[in-house]
């Protein structure tokens, strides 16, 4: 059994009471290390050739598309990484997994039959602490010794992408000596607020109203069965709306506020009579004497971010996303009120073009253009943020043949 280093201060002050319990394993050639995360249980991170890599090389971190906490087999890597130091994350996110991910084990009988069994609630924020903790871990106990530079890139895809993004925009400091200086991401939800009935996105223009009679554009409905699923199970993954509103899930909203109310439920309007009593209560405005609704969603406006006191900055990223081979037009195109549907392409876009205009053209009061200058906003070929389309997803959520090229050609060249 190895004890190691008690890790740094969390976010979350909620489990500083808990001394993490921390032992490794070592199984085929990958050493699993067990960190204890509060009352919630045991978490895991796997390494894979760490012990033979030298301390100053880069580090590779890989958060899987979805929970494999409870799996005895390590994670398979993906091809671009494998060979690499590389540790992974083991998060638990109970709500969604295509393969039947299982429920951690019960506790131990203590043999008091009438206590009552605990079982730890692993939806939304229990992801989040798990990653802080792992994170912790490895900057502690994973950098060089003599202050030297370790420099750490991180890897997720679907579920994991989401967490892999938060992680990066709040890890990037430029003074440190081991931080996140680059990430790649694959089909991630950037903004989970999107699935909500009040979104824009699934408002489409009154009849008659001046939006409708001069927007017809065509758009394509999303038909890729990855991100209908990850839509379907966002009530199963995070329980509460409210928890679509952190930044730490939804990485776009570090740059805005939503500019949405947050519903009561994921199906209900937040203005509807049922969500609020203020829902039918209106007051003459001062200026035309007309009648105003008092409830009404806030106004959307932008975030500085990062703060510039944080020591932080937006990291080189790689941002991938899949998109489903284009059907007959009659099955999926369609003249409506909205310039865009819903989609990893515009999830994305969305969360590039943000940190380009953060970094480069200081925008910070200029919004996601969501008409026709947003096709100008092409996939970049070049630069410090790069997003590309990668063609078809697979079918196990693995990156496929040209994702993994781009992954590996953008890592060689970050790191080398």
């Amino acid at each position: 059994m190895r004890i190691w280093i008690p890790s740094r201060s969390l976010l979350f002050a909620g489990l500083r009471g808990h001394r993490p319990r921390r032992y490794s394993a070592v199984t085929s050639d990958v050493e699993r290390v067990n960190i204890r995360v509060g009352l919630s249980g045991d978490m895991t991170i796997d390494l894979h050739n760490v012990a033979k890599s030298s301390p100053q090389s880069p580090l590779l971190v890989y958060l899987p598309p979805f929970s494999t906490a409870f799996t005895n087999t390590p994670a398979k890597l993906p091809k671009f990484i494998q060979g690499q130091p590389t540790a992974v994350i083991n998060y638990r996110w109970h709500g969604f997994s295509p393969f039947g991910t299982r429920k951690g084990a019960a506790p131990a009988s203590t043999g008091e039959p009438d206590k009552e069994e605990f079982f730890p609630i692993l939806t939304w924020p229990a992801p989040l602490h798990d990653v802080l903790i792992a994170y912790s871990w490895i900057v502690e106990n994973l950098r060089p010794d003599f202050d030297e530079k370790r420099d750490i890139y991180l890897y997720g895809s679907y579920l994991g992408a989401s967490l892999a993004m938060s992680l990066a925009l709040t890890e990037s400091h430029i003074e440190e000596k081991i931080a996140v200086r680059g990430c790649i991401a694959l089909n991630g939800i950037y903004n989970w607020t999107r699935f909500l009935p009040d979104h824009p996105f699934n408002n489409p223009p009154k009849p008659g109203s001046k939006q409708s009679s001069t927007s017809k554009t065509i758009v394509s409905r999303s038909n890729d069965p990855h991100f209908q699923e990850l839509k379907q199970h966002a009530e199963a993954l995070f329980v509460s709306p409210s928890g679509l509103f952190d930044p730490f899930a939804s990485a776009t909203l570090f740059f805005y506020n939503p500019g949405l109310l947050v519903p009561p439920n994921f199906t209900t309007s937040a203005l509807s009579p049922g969500a609020s009593f203020l829902a039918n209560i209106s007051l003459p405005n001062g200026v035309t004497g007309k009648s105003t609704l008092i409830l009404k969603h806030p106004r959307k406006h932008p975030l500085f971010f990062p703060p510039s006191t944080s020591g932080l900055e937006i990291p080189r990223t790689l941002l991938l996303y899949t998109k489903p081979s284009t059907l007959p037009p009659s099955s999926f195109y369609e003249y409506v009120g909205r310039k865009n549907e819903d989609s990893f392409q515009t999830q994305a876009q969305e969360l590039g073009w943000h940190m380009r205009s953060r970094t480069f053209e200081g925008m910070v009061n200029q919004e996601f253009p969501l008409n026709d200058a947003y096709h100008s906003w092409k996939d970049a070929a070049t630069g410090r943020f790069q997003v590309h389309n990668v063609g078809s997803s697979s079918r196990d959520y693995t990156l496929n043949s040209k994702g993994e090229e781009l992954a590996a050609i953008w890592l060689e060249d970050h790191t080398s």
